[in-house]
Protein backbone atom coordinates (compact mmCIF):
# COMPACT_ATOMS: atom_id res chain seq x y z
CA UNK A 1 0.00 0.00 0.00
CA UNK A 2 2.82 2.28 0.95
CA UNK A 3 4.48 1.72 -2.13
CA UNK A 4 1.37 2.13 -4.31
CA UNK A 5 0.88 5.25 -2.22
CA UNK A 6 4.14 7.15 -3.41
CA UNK A 7 3.81 5.56 -6.92
CA UNK A 8 1.12 7.38 -7.19
CA UNK A 9 2.44 10.58 -5.89
CA UNK A 10 5.63 10.11 -7.69
CA UNK A 11 3.89 9.89 -10.93
CA UNK A 12 1.52 13.01 -10.13
CA UNK A 13 4.75 15.04 -9.27
CA UNK A 14 6.45 14.01 -12.34
CA UNK A 15 3.44 15.61 -14.92
CA UNK A 16 4.40 18.12 -16.56
CA UNK A 17 0.72 19.84 -17.09
CA UNK A 18 2.68 21.74 -20.24
CA UNK A 19 3.33 18.46 -21.68
CA UNK A 20 0.08 16.91 -20.90
CA UNK A 21 -1.95 19.39 -22.52
CA UNK A 22 -0.08 19.10 -25.69
CA UNK A 23 -0.55 15.37 -25.62
CA UNK A 24 -4.10 15.51 -25.12
CA UNK A 25 -4.07 17.91 -28.07
CA UNK A 26 -2.22 16.07 -30.36
CA UNK A 27 -4.38 13.02 -29.67
CA UNK A 28 -7.38 15.18 -30.42
CA UNK A 29 -5.84 16.04 -33.79
CA UNK A 30 -4.59 12.53 -34.69
CA UNK A 31 -7.21 10.45 -37.80
CA UNK A 32 -5.21 7.33 -36.07
CA UNK A 33 -3.19 6.52 -32.49
CA UNK A 34 -0.91 4.12 -32.76
CA UNK A 35 0.39 2.35 -29.24
CA UNK A 36 3.29 1.09 -29.39
CA UNK A 37 4.66 -1.23 -26.24
CA UNK A 38 5.26 -4.76 -25.10
CA UNK A 39 5.08 -7.53 -22.88
CA UNK A 40 3.38 -6.78 -19.77
CA UNK A 41 2.76 -3.28 -20.86
CA UNK A 42 0.24 -4.71 -23.45
CA UNK A 43 -2.40 -4.86 -21.68
CA UNK A 44 -2.67 -1.42 -20.24
CA UNK A 45 -2.24 -0.24 -23.96
CA UNK A 46 -4.95 -2.80 -24.65
CA UNK A 47 -7.13 -1.02 -21.26
CA UNK A 48 -6.66 2.41 -23.12
CA UNK A 49 -7.90 1.24 -26.53
CA UNK A 50 -10.88 -0.07 -24.75
CA UNK A 51 -11.90 2.97 -22.78
CA UNK A 52 -11.67 5.15 -25.36
CA UNK A 53 -13.21 2.81 -27.69
CA UNK A 54 -15.89 3.43 -25.09
CA UNK A 55 -16.14 6.65 -26.31
CA UNK A 56 -16.23 6.05 -30.28
CA UNK A 57 -11.91 6.74 -30.78
CA UNK A 58 -10.54 3.36 -32.62
CA UNK A 59 -7.06 3.23 -31.01
CA UNK A 60 -4.74 0.63 -32.58
CA UNK A 61 -2.16 -1.71 -30.58
CA UNK A 62 -0.13 -3.77 -32.45
CA UNK A 63 1.25 -6.41 -30.43
CA UNK A 64 3.70 -8.67 -32.91
CA UNK A 65 6.64 -7.17 -33.40
CA UNK A 66 6.20 -7.47 -37.87
CA UNK A 67 2.96 -5.87 -37.16
CA UNK A 68 4.65 -3.29 -35.38
CA UNK A 69 7.40 -2.48 -38.07
CA UNK A 70 4.21 -2.39 -40.67
CA UNK A 71 2.16 0.27 -38.78
CA UNK A 72 4.87 2.30 -38.18
CA UNK A 73 6.21 1.91 -41.87
CA UNK A 74 2.74 3.26 -43.26
CA UNK A 75 2.33 6.11 -40.43
CA UNK A 76 2.26 9.53 -41.14
CA UNK A 77 1.63 12.78 -39.30
CA UNK A 78 -2.05 12.00 -39.10
CA UNK A 79 -1.38 9.68 -36.80
CA UNK A 80 -0.13 9.31 -33.25
CA UNK A 81 2.75 7.06 -31.84
CA UNK A 82 1.99 6.19 -28.25
CA UNK A 83 5.31 4.58 -27.70
CA UNK A 84 5.38 3.03 -24.19
CA UNK A 85 8.92 1.82 -23.36
CA UNK A 86 10.50 2.10 -19.53
CA UNK A 87 14.17 2.44 -20.51
CA UNK A 88 14.11 2.27 -24.39
CA UNK A 89 15.96 -0.89 -23.92
CA UNK A 90 12.94 -2.81 -26.21
CA UNK A 91 14.77 -4.11 -29.21
CA UNK A 92 12.46 -2.17 -31.43
CA UNK A 93 11.93 0.55 -29.84
CA UNK A 94 14.72 2.76 -31.77
CA UNK A 95 13.69 1.33 -34.90
CA UNK A 96 10.01 1.59 -34.43
CA UNK A 97 11.07 5.73 -33.53
CA UNK A 98 13.44 6.06 -36.50
CA UNK A 99 10.81 4.88 -38.97
CA UNK A 100 7.92 7.02 -37.19
CA UNK A 101 10.62 9.92 -37.23
CA UNK A 102 10.81 9.52 -41.07
CA UNK A 103 7.34 9.69 -41.68
CA UNK A 104 6.88 12.88 -39.41
CA UNK A 105 4.92 11.09 -37.07
CA UNK A 106 4.54 12.87 -33.96
CA UNK A 107 5.34 10.74 -30.99
CA UNK A 108 4.24 10.68 -27.34
CA UNK A 109 6.56 8.56 -25.55
CA UNK A 110 6.13 7.32 -21.92
CA UNK A 111 9.13 6.25 -20.25
CA UNK A 112 11.61 6.43 -17.23
CA UNK A 113 13.35 9.74 -16.34
CA UNK A 114 16.11 7.87 -17.12
CA UNK A 115 18.35 9.36 -20.10
CA UNK A 116 18.60 7.21 -22.88
CA UNK A 117 19.32 8.69 -26.68
CA UNK A 118 15.50 8.11 -28.29
CA UNK A 119 13.91 10.51 -25.88
CA UNK A 120 15.44 12.93 -27.75
CA UNK A 121 13.00 12.26 -30.61
CA UNK A 122 10.16 11.96 -28.90
CA UNK A 123 7.63 15.41 -29.46
CA UNK A 124 5.99 14.91 -25.90
CA UNK A 125 6.96 13.60 -23.28
CA UNK A 126 4.99 11.76 -19.69
CA UNK A 127 7.41 10.29 -17.47
CA UNK A 128 6.66 6.68 -15.49
CA UNK A 129 7.58 6.61 -11.62
CA UNK A 130 11.52 5.83 -11.55
CA UNK A 131 11.95 4.09 -8.39
CA UNK A 132 12.42 0.50 -9.08
CA UNK A 133 15.22 -0.88 -10.07
CA UNK A 134 14.40 -2.57 -13.56
CA UNK A 135 16.78 -5.63 -12.75
CA UNK A 136 16.88 -5.64 -8.74
CA UNK A 137 13.28 -5.98 -8.40
CA UNK A 138 10.14 -8.75 -7.84
CA UNK A 139 7.89 -7.43 -10.13
CA UNK A 140 6.76 -4.12 -11.90
CA UNK A 141 4.75 -3.20 -9.15
CA UNK A 142 5.77 0.47 -9.55
CA UNK A 143 5.82 0.56 -12.78
CA UNK A 144 2.25 -0.97 -13.80
CA UNK A 145 0.81 1.47 -11.16
CA UNK A 146 2.30 4.72 -12.77
CA UNK A 147 1.46 3.22 -16.38
CA UNK A 148 -2.48 2.74 -15.46
CA UNK A 149 -2.35 6.36 -14.20
CA UNK A 150 -0.65 7.94 -16.93
CA UNK A 151 -2.92 6.63 -19.52
CA UNK A 152 -6.03 6.76 -17.45
CA UNK A 153 -5.19 10.51 -17.18
CA UNK A 154 -4.29 10.64 -20.89
CA UNK A 155 -7.71 9.04 -21.30
CA UNK A 156 -9.75 11.22 -18.67
CA UNK A 157 -8.26 14.64 -20.14
CA UNK A 158 -8.92 13.67 -23.64
CA UNK A 159 -12.66 12.91 -22.41
CA UNK A 160 -13.02 16.24 -20.49
CA UNK A 161 -12.33 17.85 -23.99
CA UNK A 162 -15.85 17.25 -25.15
CA UNK A 163 -17.55 15.85 -22.56
CA UNK A 164 -20.76 16.25 -23.12
CA UNK A 165 -20.37 13.98 -26.43
CA UNK A 166 -18.15 11.72 -25.08
CA UNK A 167 -20.56 10.92 -22.14
CA UNK A 168 -23.38 10.94 -24.53
CA UNK A 169 -21.87 8.72 -26.77
CA UNK A 170 -20.82 6.06 -24.43
CA UNK A 171 -24.34 6.03 -23.09
CA UNK A 172 -25.76 5.91 -26.41
CA UNK A 173 -23.01 2.51 -26.94
CA UNK A 174 -23.97 0.69 -23.99
CA UNK A 175 -28.16 1.52 -24.42
CA UNK A 176 -27.62 -0.47 -27.86
CA UNK A 177 -25.61 -3.25 -26.53
CA UNK A 178 -28.45 -3.76 -24.14
CA UNK A 179 -31.00 -3.50 -26.47
CA UNK A 180 -29.50 -6.28 -28.47
CA UNK A 181 -29.04 -8.36 -25.55
CA UNK A 182 -30.89 -11.91 -25.74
Amino acid sequence: MEDYKQTLLSTFNLFDLDQLLFSVNAMKRAKKIDVYTSAGNLHFAENFQFQMQEIGIEINVPKEEYTQRLTASYSNEQHLAIIISFGGRGLLVERIIRCLKENRTPILLISSTEDFEIKKMADYHLYLCSTENHYHKLSSFSTRLSLLYILDVLFLCYFSKDYETNLKNKLTYYQKIRRYDY
